[in-house]
């Protein structure tokens, strides 16, 4: 397997926490991540 040259972050939007940290262990066990965090989201926006 080859080392990225870079770094990323990417941000999902899971359907609940249940779902959000089965995302996150799984990344972490693959070794596909190294830190994920879980943050309370609170968005005020318009159109």
């Amino acid at each position: 397997m080859e080392t990225p040259a870079g770094y990323g972050v990417v941000l999902v939007t899971p359907g609940n926490i249940h779902e959000a940290e089965a995302i996150a262990n799984a990344l972490v066990e693959a070794k596909l991540a190294a830190c994920v965090s879980l943050l309370p989201i609170h968005s005020i926006y318009t159109w």
